[in-house]
């Protein structure tokens, strides 16, 4: 299991080195873009840590896994968003995925978080059962992707009450 580091603003560059990996790795799994990211100066990738927490998974001295936790800006304080989940393929089938997210779950309902939502795009079986394992559950709200039409994302939503 890897052991779950939850960054500091000032740790960005951390932050920026395993989501370009991630990028990288797997461009069509989230709605950024390497190139977008790449661009980033420091003050964007700071500004990511308004937006909310980020942690990423740690074995022996090597990041392999990412997990943000963000509030839109009109999400009540007790609701929040899950995004971002990444593994490295070396990691992928290990559990890493199942165990970050157990425990990020379970700091959220002790910090008082209820409702943790995400969005999971169309096509990514793995995620959707995976998320359904932990417990989430369609919302059935469902929205095109601004940049790609063809392509779609599903709402699913966790009671953490």
């Amino acid at each position: 299991m890897p052991y779950i580091k939850l960054l500091a603003r000032d740790e960005w560059h951390r932050l920026r080195d395993i989501r370009l990996s991630a990028l990288h790795e797997s461009p069509h799994a989230f709605l950024s873009t390497y190139g977008r990211e790449q661009a980033y100066n420091e003050d964007q990738w700071r500004a990511e840590f308004t937006r909310g927490e980020w942690n990423i998974g740690i074995i022996g001295s090597r990041a392999v896994s990412l997990l943000g936790t963000t509030h839109e800006s009109d999400t009540p304080v007790h609701e929040c968003y899950l995004e971002y989940l990444w593994v490295s393929p070396e990691c992928r089938g290990s559990g890493v995925a199942f165990d970050m997210l157990t425990i990020i779950l379970d700091r959220l309902q002790t910090s008082g978080v209820r409702t943790v939502f995400l969005w999971v795009l169309d096509g990514n079986d793995t995620a959707i059962r995976l998320y359904k394992r932990v417990g989430f559950v369609s919302t059935n709200h469902r929205q095109p992707l601004s940049a790609d039409p063809e392509r779609s994302e599903e709402r699913m939503q966790l009671d953490l009450g």
